[in-house]
């Protein structure tokens, strides 16, 4: 529902005035172009950036050393410069530009240093170190997309030896399955514990609390759906997952009615309802892949749809969500 629905059935209701909808609508057009415009930025900084590194390579072997680390260090200086000026005269989307541009000269400041001096590390000891280096940048940072991308090379720099053995245990292990949800789980509710301890001023916990959550949601449905397409529904293994999913999810849109959060509790219905279409699908694999199948497949999407949005309403009639 957008806000100017939201609002007019505030006033339907009697919980506000229209001239408080008219001036939250003024406030919202004024200051709301938030994600959109800082996502733009962030993505205007990475061509940037990718722009002046393949100049740089095209002329790479030409330039001296001392030339080399000349041009480094001043656009590094100049980014810089443009996240203190950006502050100063309160552009924060700029600012974030500036500042995801100068988190990309870390990463090709390290990239120098270690080809001038012939430093081998491989990928990790580099992600690891241009994520370590970047944190003041993503701290200040008002930028989710930002504090995403950071995360995700902190992640990348774990060795992938450990990670092959990782996700081989979950997904062929139910009780490692079962203990990474719940450590994910906890850690994002620390991560958002954190968010609110701090007053929402550093928006990296809870980057990091989305990114714990979708780690859950992500092992939890790709090893439910896997072992439910690859038809092993007699596999104990495949129960206790599926069982598991229905439970974590119901646990989801109960924490979601609990913090009144009527986004987050339609998102784990919708997640449950897809999932379900998707296992029973998975039965009629043959039928599925003729024409006929792909017409009972888009006809089940719409019954899909139906079903959620007749839900959604009958929730929302029984304003159990304030």
């Amino acid at each position: 529902m957008s806000l100017k629905n939201k609002l007019n059935t505030w006033v339907q209701r009697s919980l506000i005035t229209k001239e408080q909808q008219e001036k939250i609508l003024t406030f919202e057009r004024n200051n709301n172009s938030g994600f959109v415009a800082k996502t733009a930025l962030v993505i205007a900084g990475l061509f940037i950036g990718l722009g002046i590194c393949l100049i740089v390579a095209a002329n790479w072997d030409v330039l001296p050393t001392l030339y080399k680390f000349t041009l480094d260090f001043a656009a590094f200086g100049s980014f810089l410069y443009g996240v203190y000026y950006s502050h100063q005269n309160k552009r924060e989307h700029f600012k974030d530009m500036f500042l995801f541009l100068s988190f990309l000269m870390i990463g090709a400041t390290i990239g120098l240093t270690a080809q001038t001096f012939n430093l081998s590390g491989g990928w990790s000891s580099f992600a690891l170190s241009w994520s370590l280096l970047s944190i003041p940048y993503v701290l200040l940072s008002r930028s989710f997309s930002f504090n995403f991308i950071w995360s995700f090379l902190l992640f990348s720099s774990i060795s992938q030896d450990l990670l092959d053995k990782f996700f081989d245990y979950i997904f062929n292990h139910f009780e490692g399955l079962v203990w990474f949800v719940l450590i994910a789980s906890a850690l994002a509710y620390a991560f958002d514990m954190l968010y609110d301890l701090i007053k929402k001023k550093i928006l990296l916990p809870k980057a990091l609390s989305k990114l714990c959550v979708f780690s859950a949601y992500f092992a939890l449905i790709n090893i439910a759906l896997s072992y439910g397409l690859a038809h092993n529904y007699n596999h104990k293994f495949t129960f206790l997952a599926v069982l598991f999913v229905a439970l974590f999810l119901v646990c989801r849109m109960f924490w979601a009615f609990k913090e009144q959060n009527i986004s987050s509790f339609k998102h784990n219905a919708f997640l449950a309802e897809a999932y379900i279409f998707v296992f029973f699908a998975s039965l009629f694999d043959d039928l599925l892949k003729s024409g006929f199948g792909f017409i009972l497949c888009g006809l089940s999407i719409l019954l899909l749809f139906y079903i959620f949005k007749k839900t959604s309403k009958h929730i929302q009639k029984l304003e159990i969500f304030k």
